[in-house]
C-alpha cells in the first residue's frame, strides 16, 4: 500500500495539482486526496502546502521526494528483472509522436520492437512537435518522436533519423532545377500549422535566407502532411515538405519533388523525454532499441535509397 501512496505523492508533486495526478494515474481525486493524508499520517507531517490553485511541497516533501522517486524506480527495476528471467517483458509505453514520425518512421520501429517484445502496449498519440514536447513535459507520454527542439529546457533530445525538406508541386509542373525558393514565390503555396516541426524549420532556414513569409503566395495552412499531399496532387498549389512524407506520391506519380537550393541542409528528427522524470526500464528499453534501429540508417525516403525504388528527385 506505500508504494501506491508513494505513487500518488510524487505524481502530485509533479504535476502540482490532485486532480491532475488522479487523471495521470486514472484514480478519483478522492483516492488520491487518501494516499496523501495516509502518508502524512505515516511519516508524521505535512507534505504539501496550497498556494492558490496549485500545491507545492513543504520542506519535509521536498526531502521525501527524491527517495519515493528511488524506490519507485527500484520497484520498477526488480519488476523489469524478474519479467526478463522469465523472457516475459511486458508494460505499456505512451508514446506521442509529430505527424511525420507518427505516419513514416513509428511504425515501423514499432513493428520491430514489437517482435522483440510481444507483450509490451503501445499507446500512440498523435500531435504537431510542439505539442509532443508539452506532453512530454507534462508527464503524459514516456518518450516523444519529434521533429524539432521545442521546450529544450524541460526535455533531452537524441538523434533518431536525418532527412531533408523538399519542394513538391503537381504532376503537370515541371521546373528547372536546381529550385530556389525566390523562383516559386509567385506560385499559390501550402504550408504546415504553426506547431509543426516542419514549419519550424522551414521558418528557420527562411530566415537565414532573408526570405520573409510576407514574400511567399502563401494561400493556406494545414494540420495534416497527408491533406497537404493530396491538395498538391489535385493542382491547388505547391508545398515544401519531408522528404520521408513525399516519396509515396513521387513513387506513384502523383506529384514531383525537387531539392530547393535554400533547403540543401539536413533536419533531424529526435527521440525526446522529460529531464526531470526518471526513466522505467521499459523506456530505457525502448529508447536503446530505438537507437540501435536507427543507428547507421539513411532515412528512409532519401534520394539515395529512393532511386533504387524508381524514385528520385526532379532535375
Amino acid at each position: 500500500m506505500l508504494l501506491h501512496q508513494l505513487l500518488a505523492f510524487t505524481k502530485v508533486a509533479e504535476l502540482k495539482s490532485f486532480s491532475k495526478a488522479a487523471e495521470n494515474l486514472y484514480l478519483s481525486q478522492s483516492t488520491i486526496s487518501t494516499h496523501i493524508s495516509n502518508l502524512e499520517a505515516y511519516f508524521e507531517q505535512k507534505l504539501f502546502d496550497r498556494l492558490g490553485k496549485e500545491v507545492v511541497l513543504t520542506s519535509a516533501g521536498e526531502t521525501l521526494y527524491p527517495i519515493a522517486k528511488e524506490i519507485l524506480t527500484l520497484q520498477d527495476k526488480a519488476h523489469w528483472e524478474l519479467k526478463k528471467s522469465k523472457n516475459k517483458i511486458d508494460g505499456e509505453l505512451k508514446i506521442a509522436a509529430s505527424t511525420v514520425p507518427a505516419q513514416y518512421i513509428a511504425p515501423k520501429i514499432l513493428a520491430q520492437f514489437a517482435q522483440q517484445y510481444p507483450w509490451v502496449k503501445v499507446n500512440l498519440a498523435l500531435n504537431d512537435s510542439y505539442h509532443v514536447a508539452e506532453r512530454l513535459g507534462k508527464g503524459d507520454a514516456d518518450v516523444g518522436i519529434l521533429g524539432y527542439q521545442y521546450l529544450a529546457e524541460k526535455l533531452d533530445y537524441l538523434p533518431l533519423l536525418e532527412e531533408k525538406l523538399v519542394l513538391i508541386t503537381p504532376p503537370s509542373f515541371d521546373l528547372p532545377a536546381p529550385v530556389s525558393i525566390k523562383e516559386i514565390a509567385r506560385y499559390p503555396l501550402l504550408f504546415r500549422k504553426r506547431g509543426s516541426g516542419t514549419q519550424a524549420t522551414l521558418e528557420r532556414i527562411l530566415l537565414d535566407a532573408q526570405i520573409d513569409l510576407s514574400q511567399l503566395n502563401v494561400i493556406g495552412y494545414f494540420d495534416n502532411v497527408q491533406v497537404i499531399k493530396q491538395c498538391v496532387k489535385e493542382g491547388l498549389g505547391f508545398s515544401v515538405i519531408s522528404e520521408v512524407a513525399a516519396t509515396d506520391y513521387v513513387q506513384q506519380k502523383w506529384i514531383n519533388a525537387y531539392e530547393l537550393i535554400e533547403l540543401s541542409e539536413k533536419r533531424t528528427f529526435y527521440l525526446a523525454f522529460n529531464k526531470s522524470r526518471t526513466l522505467s526500464p521499459l523506456v530505457q528499453e525502448f529508447i536503446n532499441f530505438c537507437q540501435k534501429t536507427t543507428t547507421g540508417n539513411r532515412n528512409p525516403g532519401s534520394s539515395e535509397q529512393s532511386n533504387k525504388e524508381g524514385y528520385s528527385l526532379m532535375g
